[in-house]
């Protein structure tokens, strides 16, 4: 049965990879000149060789090749070429991780980085191939073996190979996760944050390498053929590292059918601190005919949204005259008293700012409720907003403040304070 689920995984995992390079091979038409597509292309094409030469089912098909003059010829062989391919692949993966850094940000410039990259790998390919062939390994039933003490000149091929990996994978997932935090919010930067997170996934992979070790240390010989868990490993890795490649073709699609969801749910998470404020002032309700999200809107849930943020926003401006001056000053004072005694905390700056803004939303609505302006200094308790670059920020931020309008601790205590003074004047 595992047998059967590791064929299944590996040859899953091969077609992926050659139709999915290959699919990009012809998206790229136009852009074939820039040097990284070249590392992509080559990648792919040695990872998917060296996956269609790893499941179980090939090693049986070829297990006649023992009994050739070179007996190495069958299994060791195909062992070694698969081996390679993928030694080949991750050299591939790290000359494209080098190729997209900036000049100033690669010892020697991109060009010094990508010389290294391609000298470590040949390296490590020559010594790897000199170490399997001279450690002289036959084929046995299902297993690859090194007689006597050659077993070591084995062990040191495994060796080397998984540093390689380990290595060549460790500095593409670095790099390229490096790169992504320096992309503006896009296809591309969600293809290189899932490209990082194929390396992860590939170090679980390679990791079935250390069974092979004491496989050889104990009883002298290993499984040629790829096991389950790491067939499985592999087909994750490769599905996450071509959806990484493919992001700027399917990004957009992806966006145009995701973004609306997306405003439904802001929308809804908004309702609560809209419909107080609607409620305290009616005005601030454009279109009211339409307000059921996406139902008769010229643009659907984005165009609700849109419009719920406006209203949201003329709301705390209709309300400024009625915010207590000592807004910022008793969150402030909660969140210390709190700290203090180990309560809930506010960690972050943004977690405080926004705080004290569904604070100052709250405290205005009870004074609103109960007549009562604040005529000097009417905005001294009013904290305007962080800077939003754009609407998808204006939008997270808002979630933030009516997250907080609705289950903060120091938004209630500052609700109950503006009541208990608010009774107190009346009295």
């Amino acid at each position: 049965m595992s047998d059967r689920l590791a064929d299944v995984a590996d040859y899953l995992a091969c077609l992926i990879t050659l139709v999915g390079t290959a699919a990009k091979a012809l998206s790229d038409r136009g852009r074939r000149s820039d040097p990284a597509l070249r590392y992509v292309y080559a990648s792919g094409l040695c990872l998917g060789l060296g996956l269609a030469t790893t499941p179980p089912a090939t090693f049986t098909a070829v297990s006649g090749l023992g009994s050739w003059p070179w007996s190495w010829f069958g299994f060791g062989c195909l062992r070694l070429v698969s081996d390679e391919l993928e030694l080949l692949a991750v050299g591939f993966l790290a000359m494209l991780a080098y190729s997209i850094q900036p000049p100033d940000g690669i010892r020697g410039g991109v060009r010094g980085g990508l010389r290294r990259q391609a000298a470590i790998t040949a390296g490590a390919f020559l010594l790897s191939v000199g170490a399997y062939v001279a450690a002289g390994t036959t084929q046995v039933g299902a297993l690859v073996v090194a007689h006597g003490q050659r077993r070591f000149l084995l062990v040191a091929y495994i060796g080397l190979l998984t540093a390689h990996l380990v290595w060549r994978l460790a500095v593409f997932g670095l790099l390229t996760g490096r790169a992504a935090r320096r992309m503006p919010p896009g296809a591309l930067r969600s293809g290189l944050r899932l490209m990082a997170s194929g390396t992860v996934i590939g170090l679980l992979w390679i990791a079935g390498n250390v069974n092979d070790v004491v496989d050889l240390l104990t009883t002298g010989g290993e499984i040629g053929a790829e096991s389950a868990a790491s067939a499985v490993s592999a087909l994750v890795c490769v599905v996450l590292m071509l959806a990484g490649a493919t992001a700027p073709a399917w990004g957009g699609r992806l966006a145009r059918w995701w973004r609306p969801l997306r405003a439904r749910y802001a929308y809804r998470r908004l309702e609560p601190l809209w419909s107080v404020l609607r409620a305290t002032v009616p005005a601030v309700e454009l279109l009211p005919e339409t307000a059921r999200v996406g139902r008769r809107t010229p643009h659907g849930a984005q165009f609700a949204l849109y419009r719920r943020i406006i209203e949201i926003r003329d709301g705390q401006l209709a309300l400024r005259p009625y915010v207590h001056p000592q807004v910022p000053s008793w969150v402030a004072e909660f969140t210390a008293s709190t700290a203090s005694t180990g309560g809930v905390r506010l960690r972050r700056r943004h977690e405080v700012a926004a705080t004290v803004e569904a604070a100052g939303i709250a405290a205005a609505l009870e004074a609103a409720g109960a007549g009562h302006r604040y005529p000097a200094e009417p905005s001294a308790g009013y904290v305007p907003s962080e800077g939003q670059v754009g609407i998808d920020e204006e939008v997270a931020w808002l979630i933030k403040v009516a997250d907080a309008f609705t289950a903060s601790p120091a938004v209630a205590r500052v609700r109950s304070r503006v009541r208990d003074e608010l009774n107190s004047v009346r009295g």
